[in-house]
């Protein structure tokens, strides 16, 4: 995806193949390993950590513990004016780095100010913390230590974003100047890193009755969005050409029909590359969703280009803006279009899609589009005998015993991976189709029959895996049909394909010219994830 402004979750699939052949399965424990991440674990583990009235909230002092105060800069102020101390100018400005910093900082001066006590004079104090920060600025293995709070439920550990804006700001208290204004999307992008150091932090000083560290849930929704925060991800869709020259051309091949003067929504906008493509194609009003802190970068871009007098971007879960009233819509306001990239591997793979219906259900007006509108799952076999006879001769050693090793881990869950089409033995069956305007969420787990005969001349041929890929249509009513595919036969896109292996050494099917392969394809949510 472009990113998702939707909760995370993941799938598995399993078939068994029915006929000449003794039931395969993929097992549901071992095919969970392929999931990615879930909303199990949330935001319910800060509860018992939050401060339950951030009225009630002080900051205390460097230099003086003893000393509290209502707001981050008062104290910053007290310690500055009695004691000749100025956190702020030991803290860098660069944004990729402010947030450790930090941490690491606040926690290495107040180990210093409870060790010291040879320094009987203010400003003795205050001298000696300067002196020992310059001494020990430079990063060492002992820093790490000190991402453990020194001071319990220190504010200032958890207002790190605040203390960035008071040192942007210069200190005066004035209003943001156009440096500010620039880096807000910055600021706001650590805004995530310091969710994920609460958990951190939370998880180190929370013990139990007998002294050892409580067990946390995993928190896989912030795991799930923050690996959409990677540059690298960002980049393999845009240069999936497949993916994006058929969103870019449905789109402004419908200008006139869809976009003019529409509300567009789109979630998991990413870099913005989708919402500029609806602004270029005459939307009145887009609003761009997204979790990840990618956000701030495409604010950025979409400044850039110029369109940020049409696209609105806000950072958060679309599920929870929602219920929050927090999207730029007027009571009773609706959207038009919906469009979004939620695809993943195998189709349904992350599960993004039901977040996206979540939004279809409660904003798209009557007439209004899903877009893409429609999707097809398939499937195929393929006979990968070259990679069985790889091992017998590998730089001419004879290595047959990897044979049982690269079944035993081929079998163990769904591979992905790309399939040339000259692998290809069978026809491509079509397993479900849904509509995406009108599909419900229940249907999205389902259960489908499949038969798979030779393709072409073929005469006998072993199944080796079942290949799974899917087609998208962008077909709304009255519009220029534009569609792409990921199955094999077509140009290869990010997606690949998703692979079920057969026990190829053991109980592998061999179809016939007059023979089928007949099977039931389930896919349906981890249960342990979900």
């Amino acid at each position: 995806k472009d990113t998702h402004g939707s909760s995370a979750r993941s799938r598995t699939a399993l078939f068994f193949t029915e006929d000449r052949h003794s039931p395969c399965t993929m097992p549901s424990s071992k095919v969970d390993d392929w999931s990615s991440s879930s909303e199990d674990g949330g935001d319910d583990d800060f509860d018992d950590f939050e401060l339950d009235e951030q009225d009630s909230a002080e900051f205390h002092s460097i230099c003086d513990p003893t000393r509290s105060f209502s707001d981050l800069r008062s104290a910053l102020e007290f310690d500055e004016s009695n004691f000749g101390f100025d956190l702020l100018s030991h803290l860098s400005t660069d944004p990729s780095i402010f947030f450790e910093e930090s941490i690491v900082l606040i926690n290495k001066c107040r180990q210093f100010v409870a060790d010291s006590t040879a320094c009987s004079q203010r400003e003795e104090l205050g001298r000696s913390l300067n002196e020992h920060i310059r001494s020990t600025q430079t990063r060492s293995e002992e820093d790490d230590s000190y991402f453990k709070p020194v001071l319990q439920d220190d504010q200032m550990l958890m207002c790190i974003d605040e203390l960035q804006a008071i040192k942007l700001d210069g200190g005066d208290g004035g209003e943001a100047n156009d440096e500010l204004d620039r880096l807000k999307g910055q600021v706001e992008a650590l805004e995530e890193q310091l969710s994920r150091a609460k958990s951190l932090i939370s998880s180190i000083t929370a013990t139990d009755d007998d002294g050892d560290a409580k067990k946390r849930k995993v928190d896989n929704d912030t795991y799930y969005f923050s690996s959409y925060s990677n540059t690298g991800i960002h980049e393999v869709m845009l240069r999936d050409t497949v993916r994006t020259a058929a969103y870019e051309n449905a789109i402004l091949s419908n200008s006139e029909t869809l976009f003019r003067d529409k509300t567009v929504i789109d979630i998991g906008c990413g870099t913005g590359v989708l919402s500029m493509f609806c602004a270029k194609a005459g939307a009145k009003k887009v609003i761009a969703i997204d979790n990840s802190d990618v956000i701030a970068q495409a604010r950025e871009i979409i400044k850039l280009n110029n369109y940020d007098d049409v696209i609105t971007c806000v950072k958060g879960k679309a599920e929870a803006l929602i219920g929050n009233n927090e999207l730029p819509l007027d009571d009773g306001e609706t959207v038009d279009v919906i469009i979004s990239e939620w695809m993943g591997y195998g189709l349904f793979f992350e599960t993004m899609l039901p977040s996206v219906m979540t939004v279809r259900d409660k904003l798209m007006a009557d007439g209004g589009t899903m877009y893409p509108n429609k999707s097809r799952i398939y499937i195929e076999g393929a006979n990968r005998k070259d990679r069985l006879d790889y091992w017998d001769d590998v730089h001419s050693f004879n290595m047959d015993p990897m044979k049982e090793r690269m079944v035993a881990e081929l079998t163990q869950e769904a591979g992905v991976e790309i399939v040339d089409d000259a692998n290809i033995s069978t026809d491509r069956a079509m397993l479900i189709e849904h509509d995406l305007n009108t599909c419900a969420d229940q249907e999205l787990d389902f259960e489908a029959p499949f038969e798979l005969r030779l393709r072409g001349d073929l005469a006998q041929e072993e199944i080796h895996q079942l290949v799974v890929s899917f087609d998208i249509d962008f077909s709304a009513p009255n519009s220029n049909e534009v569609t792409f595919s990921t199955g094999c036969q077509s140009t290869p896109t990010h997606w690949k394909q998703t692979l079920l292996w057969f026990d190829v050494l053991h109980n592998c099917p061999v179809l016939g010219k007059s023979d089928s392969l007949k099977g039931v394809f389930r896919m349906r949510r981890n249960t342990l994830n979900h």
